[in-house]
């Protein structure tokens, strides 16, 4: 009997403790969003969809700004704003989305909005283990929490984003979070939920990451956050490190596999340096370094913690040599990128030439085929998806691919052609969108315009003296408000 108490005595000393619920203190620092959406279709890039509605949880940081997910706000058309004492809704914009930070900072119109919000403080404190409660407001102005506990820091990317960023996970939730409700240890708020797709486990935007966000944006511009311009492999083999001469009393680093056009240490690193160093953090052989506050984690928060400009210190061995290098922090957009990772807030580009869709080559077009859409992908578009996004040059901007042809007349013996990479339009060599007017306008004493494909497939040849009633009835019969769009 004596043994059972103790046990139970221990149990109760280890168990997570959890601080009490301060929903009433929270009712004027957190906020409902509803969200309208709006968006194309990837296939038919000139149609919009319809608008669709979502929420959010909006978390104050000033007497009239929220912070959310970025991705929350994507494609948003309309927000609007509620407070637990207020019934009528707030209008609300977005002032600035970091969809690599995946954080988004949110006005709320003051004279609509009454009572100044309570802004909160965001502690960078962390307690492996500790219990965490999480709030949000509900529609009605009702204001509910959850429970669970810390367990984990990682290094990932969000939803769809590029950069792998500083995560805190926590398990036991008592139901998923991944709106932007504010996570607190005790009564400090510790961070705000991110996108997972996960039931019992939540990802955290720790405090660290919201209050780079908020110093970056405190005049007024924002720089955005440092994105890693290279890629690593594990350098574990004997033989690898001995075929890169390193010296036997280094037994650190990383290989870099492959340096992009774009990002951080684009400009300074080669392919085949050997990665030992950021800013005097030592990255083992499976690219992890130990950090101070949370342990061993991925070296990407090296980078991803940095505001782009800021420096960059590189320790690489090169050419049998150890090599210091500085590197100004770097950032891209994605429409930079040679194949954007994600395209929201835009209208997709297109031309449309005698009912033959050319479009530019994105990883959301190719999603957009559905769940399994990897393995739907031609093996000559995925190439450019998997080994050239980040790798833009002056002469290479787009990848612009021959969509399908809607059938006409004009493109008969072409209606089975699809998802061809463009080569030529009229012996032109398109390297972006851009480039389609500028080709199209060539020859004008020629009868054709040809269209001529990557990978040996047939050309497309249009007769010019049909092309413009082709494209009058092909955009009555579609629904065509315009054929082209490029930005």
């Amino acid at each position: 009997m004596k043994k059972i108490i103790i046990i139970i005595l221990v149990w109760l000393s280890s168990s997570t403790v959890f601080a009490k619920d301060i929903s009433e203190k929270l009712k004027n620092s957190i906020v409902y969003l509803q969200i309208s959406y709006h968006g194309y279709e990837q296939y038919q890039p000139w149609k919009n969809k319809e608008l669709s509605e979502g929420y959010a949880v909006g978390c104050a940081v000033a007497g009239n700004k929220v912070i959310t997910l970025a991705s929350n706000v994507a494609n948003a058309a309309f927000i609007q704003a509620r407070k637990a004492d207020k019934n009528e809704f707030i209008p609300a914009k977005v002032l600035i989305a970091d969809y690599e930070s995946n954080l988004a900072l949110i006005e709320l119109d003051a004279n609509s909005l009454g009572k100044p919000l309570e802004a909160l403080k965001f502690s960078e404190k962390y307690e492996k283990g500790a219990g965490v409660s999480f709030y949000w407001l509900s529609a009605s102005g009702q204001m509910y929490n959850g429970r669970g506990f810390l367990d984990r820091v990682t290094v990932d990317s969000a939803s769809i984003f590029y950069s792998k960023t500083l995560m805190f996970v926590t398990a036991g939730i008592s139901e998923a979070t991944n709106l932007g409700q504010l996570y607190c240890l005790g009564d400090k708020p510790i961070g705000i939920a991110s996108w997972s797709g996960k039931e019992k486990e939540a990802d955290i935007i720790p405090s660290k990451f919201i209050n780079r966000f908020l110093k970056d944006f405190e005049d007024g511009s924002y720089d955005g956050i440092a994105m890693k311009g290279f890629e690593t492999s594990n350098l574990l083999e004997p033989a690898m490190r001995k075929y890169l001469k390193l010296p036997e009393n280094i037994n650190h680093g990383v290989y870099v596999s492959d340096v992009y056009t774009i990002g951080t240490g684009s400009d300074v690193l080669k392919q085949g340096d050997v990665l030992l160093t950021i800013d005097g953090y030592t990255i083992n052989p499976y690219g992890r370094y130990k950090d101070k506050q949370f342990g061993t984690l991925l070296f990407d928060n090296l980078v991803t913690c940095k505001t782009a400009g800021q420096k960059i210190t590189f320790e690489i061995w090169r050419d049998e040599e150890l090599k210091t290098i500085e590197a100004a922090g770097r950032k891209f957009d994605v429409t930079d990128m040679l194949i954007p990772w994600y395209e929201v807030d835009r209208q997709p580009e297109y031309a449309i030439v005698g009912g033959c869709i050319l479009q530019k080559l994105t990883r959301s077009y190719m999603m957009a085929r559905g769940e399994k859409w990897e393995g739907m992908a031609e093996s000559h578009i995925y190439h450019y998806l998997l080994n050239e996004s980040f790798k833009p040059s002056d002469e290479r901007k787009d990848v612009v691919i021959l969509s399908y042809c809607m059938p006409a007349n004009i493109n008969i013996g072409y209606h089975s052609m699809s998802q061809n990479v463009v080569d030529k339009i009229n012996g032109m060599k398109i390297g972006s969108m851009s480039d389609i007017p500028k080709a199209l306008a060539q020859n004008p004493e020629s009868k054709f315009d040809v269209i001529e494909f990557e990978m040996d497939e047939p050309a497309i040849v249009l007769d010019k003296s049909q092309l413009e009633s082709a494209q009058q009835s092909i955009s009555q019969n579609y629904g065509i408000d315009k054929n082209i769009n490029i930005d």
